[in-house]
């Protein structure tokens, strides 16, 4: 796959001008002037250090690109399961940027941001609702709480009271709604941007997320923690502990601070560390920032003033601990953070803010328009009740309403009946028509991005182009492999034909068959040498093996003229064994030559790709032939001869 990606980034890529000036024509492919002026602007500069390249020769190589994917089009391989499955699965990932609101997100990233460096402090108090509640359900939180909210700025109601009594979230309600300090990705988009957007005491009106409505109350806000490292001891109790296990953690966490305040070294008592998963790694925690921790342990750690500071001991729901600050890092810049915010984004519900943006702009351009009429009567053609139950059939229609228009685009009656269908639940209750609008707007919702979606090439020609790189590559990747890369690779007669023709250019230079020895220490050196000389290699075995001779280095095998300078030397000679020489370096070398081998071609085994890839050449250039002949080409000379002029 990457092998093929990266294919596709290279090959040629036309661009879409109507009425422009017919440059040449491949079959019934006609390329422009234009066309070709984009293409050579975007490729000229690829490659020229190695293989500079003359218009002329890019206009040859754009012709018989053009000659290779008026062959895949021959071969109908734009109709494969496989091709239309690949590209549009590759399609589907460039149009996207074009199906949202490009500005929303960076706004959204510039935001998040912004968030960062301020963290924040605040209560709430929550009404539970399913993410798919009626209108009328939500109605009915939203004065409930609206009510409450009324009551507590008047002063009847204190709002931690009321958050103990009233909210949904048992957590945070035993605390007063508190939720300690936290900052952006901490909450859902919609609560988090209710507290960044408060002053320290006042509380929100309603707030809706995927959980209910919220009323929230800013506590306070500071400039934002950074991240810390630390390392810690740590005495396990947690809730299932008996007393006596709680006190045995509480005094050896106090027992450890007593020695750290005698002067002990805290990695030192690191042994006595109950946390058996840092106790490899020198107590050391992972980095984290705030709302990350147990509240306690963070409260504590984020106390921590200088590297090497450590805390009295610190009790949390899973035991005891002594921490020790080993880093504190500020928040880093926006440039260094603007990659990872933008993933964050993308992956959050706060995304949805430039899905709204973006189909509201839709509908406004596309003129979107709702017979609320006919609608009623579509939403009077279903059985209330049985379509509670999931068995509601979609009735028989003597007339197929327009519901919606959009474009030129009509919903009808019956496509909405179906959706309906399609969607209902098994709750047992009777639908309310509310149900039916919002299954209804997520349909005309769906078809007008559709619709959008089939709009991308005729209104963006970036994205065209794109997509005209992306399709004709995936063709001419596959084409080219069948017919060039996989043929060369398989084709066994060929290869070893083709090696006849081309072996003299792949040759061996002159080379000698020899064993180069190389010791510090002269005598043994000699014995090397004399031993050889009289074709005694036992004996040199023998001493290659002595406790003596273990600072010996031996090479074998073949040596070409430049690889060693002691060869080298003795290149006139006859064969036969040779020193000791004594080496710049003080040490001694023996060479025993045993056979001058000269200039030959390389074996077809030693150079196999290299041939191979000569072999694709000659298929290439044949395959081309046959391509020219099967398809006629014209080129329009006086446009060429202008265009060359032009691009010198």
């Amino acid at each position: 796959m990457m092998k093929k990606l990266l294919w596709i980034a290279l090959v040629f890529v036309g661009v879409q001008l109507n009425a422009q000036e017919v440059l040449f024509t491949v079959g019934n492919q006609s390329i422009t002037t234009e066309e070709f002026k984009a293409v050579y602007e975007k490729n000229k500069g690829v490659g020229t250090a190695l293989d500079p390249k003359t218009p002329e020769e890019y206009l040859e190589l754009y012709i018989n690109f053009k000659l290779k994917i008026a062959e895949a089009y021959a071969q109908q391989r734009d109709t494969a399961a496989s091709f239309k499955n690949e590209f549009g699965g590759y399609r589907a990932q460039l149009a996207k940027p074009y199906l949202s609101d490009q500005g929303a997100e960076d706004e959204l990233v510039k935001q998040a941001y912004e968030r960062m460096e301020e963290e924040v402090r605040a209560a709430h108090i929550m009404i539970a609702l399913e993410a798919n509640a009626l209108p009328s359900d939500t109605l009915k939180a939203f004065k409930q709480l609206l009510d409450l909210r009324n009551s507590i700025l008047s002063g009847k109601t204190k709002f931690e009271d009321a958050a103990r009594e009233t909210s949904a979230d048992t957590w945070s309600a035993k605390n007063g709604g508190d939720l300690g300090y936290f900052t952006v990705f901490n909450m859902v988009y919609p609560f988090e941007s209710a507290a960044y957007e408060l002053e320290v005491g006042a509380v929100s009106k309603p707030v809706r997320s995927q959980y209910g409505y919220h009323l929230v109350k800013l506590l306070d806000r500071r400039p934002a923690s950074g991240a810390v490292r630390v390392r810690h001891i740590f005495f396990a109790a947690n809730g299932q502990s008996s007393l006596q296990e709680e006190q045995r953690a509480e005094r050896s966490a106090k027992e450890i601070y007593s020695r750290l305040e005698s002067g002990e070294d805290f990695i030192s008592l690191l042994e006595f560390s109950e946390d058996r998963k840092t106790k490899d790694a020198m107590g050391e925690l992972p980095e984290f920032g705030i709302n990350k921790m147990m509240p306690a342990f963070e409260e504590a750690a984020f106390a921590l003033q200088a590297p090497g500071d450590y805390s009295a001991p610190v009790q949390t729901s899973i035991g005891w601990h002594v921490i020790q600050l080993i880093e504190k890092k500020p928040l880093p810049s926006f440039d260094e953070l603007k990659s990872e915010l933008s993933k964050k984004v993308k992956r959050d519900t706060r995304s949805r803010v430039g899905a709204t943006r973006f189909m509201k702009r839709l509908k406004s351009e596309y003129d979107y328009t709702i017979d609320e009429r006919s609608l009623g009567r579509t939403m009077n053609l279903v059985d209330k009740n049985a379509f509670g139950t999931g068995l509601w059939e979609v009735p028989t229609l003597s007339r197929d309403r327009v519901v919606a228009t959009f474009a030129t685009e009509k919903i009808y009656q019956s496509e909405v009946l179906e959706f309906w269908a399609k969607n209902q639940n098994q709750s047992g209750e009777a639908v309310r028509v509310e149900f039916l609008r919002v299954l209804f707007n997520t349909y005309a919702n769906d078809r007008m991005m559709a619709y959008e979606d089939g709009q991308l090439e005729f209104k963006h020609a970036d994205f065209r182009n794109l997509v005209r790189e992306y399709k004709e590559g995936i063709l001419l990747f596959d084409l080219t492999q069948e017919a060039v890369w996989n043929k060369a690779a398989k084709d066994t007669a060929g290869i070893a034909k083709h090696y006849e023709l081309i072996k003299d250019e792949f040759r061996w230079e002159d080379r000698v068959l020899a064993t180069y020895w190389v010791s510090s220490d002269e005598k043994l050196a000699k014995k090397i040498a004399k031993w050889t000389a009289k074709g005694k290699s036992e004996k040199v075995q023998e001493l290659l093996q002595n406790e003596d001779a273990l600072s010996v280095a031996v090479q074998n095998g073949t040596f070409q003229r430049g690889d060693n300078s002691v060869i080298e030397a003795l290149w006139q000679q006859e064969a036969g064994v040779f020193g000791p020489v004594q080496l710049d370096n003080g040490s001694f070398a023996v060479v025993q030559i045993d056979e001058f081998i000269p200039s030959a071609p390389k074996a077809l085994n030693e150079i196999k790709g290299l041939v191979i890839a000569s072999y694709q050449d000659v298929l290439e250039k044949e395959w081309i032939s046959a391509l020219k002949a099967k398809f006629e080409v014209q080129v329009n000379e006086e446009a060429k001869a202008a265009l060359i002029r032009e691009l010198r």
